[in-house]
């Protein structure tokens, strides 16, 4: 599996070192940005859903960083497994905090568990089965990030027009993201990507922050 790695088109260092700005831009403001969340913004009671989300927004950031800008290595075919894994519990940790404002308790159960579920199942497909199923992992992310439509109706009943439009233009970038994310043979290609990575990511943060403000 290593061996995937390797054969991966060499990345110059120019591109690194622009991939290592981006990530460390994003790390800077997702650290400031959810200290300000969880310690200034967020009701005591509601701690539990935000810090769920402050948690697996520098999870999936963390291991994007560490994983993107080490060597091809043993270890970086672990990091791999967690870098991708991250992805889907950022997914679900955005969700959580947003269906603490559903009024139907019974649908934000059910919401909750559909997409904790399936991120826990595409954890475990990463970390137990890594470098199967790539391709298919692009549409799980997709689909599970693109589930909360099936209750928008609900969504916009209780949150602010901004938070919608928010929570609806960081799912377009990640989206508009993804033929880069597959375009392995453009240059830059991973900051590009990661570029959208962080602005979704900003989008959706400012959404949340405007559910607690």
């Amino acid at each position: 599996m290593v061996n995937h790695i390797l054969k991966q088109r060499t990345v110059s260092r120019d591109e690194v070192i622009a991939d290592a700005i981006v990530h460390a831009v994003a790390i800077a403001c997702a650290v400031i940005g959810a200290g300000v969340l969880v310690g200034a913004i967020v009701p005591f009671g509601e701690l539990v859903p935000a810090g769920i989300y402050a948690l697996a927004l520098l999870a999936m950031l963390g291991f994007s960083a560490a994983y993107n800008l080490t060597p091809a290595s043993p270890l970086k075919w672990l990091l791999r497994r967690f870098d991708h894994s991250a992805i889907y519990v950022m997914i679900a940790g955005t969700y959580t905090p947003l269906l603490t404002r559903l009024e139907n308790g019974r649908l934000a159960v059910m919401l909750a568990i559909v997409v904790w579920a399936g991120a826990l199942a595409g954890c475990a497909i990463k970390i137990f089965m890594p470098g199967r199923y790539d391709r298919l992992a692009v549409l799980m992310y997709l689909a599970l990030g693109w589930v909360g439509i099936f209750a928008a109706g609900a969504f916009y009943a209780v949150l602010p027009a901004a938070t919608m439009a928010l929570i609806l233009t960081g799912g377009l970038i990640y989206t508009a993201g993804v033929p880069f994310y597959l375009w392995d043979s453009l240059k830059f290609q991973n900051a590009i990507w990661h570029g959208f990575v962080a602005a979704a990511a900003a989008c959706h943060f400012a959404a949340i922050a405007t559910i607690y403000v």
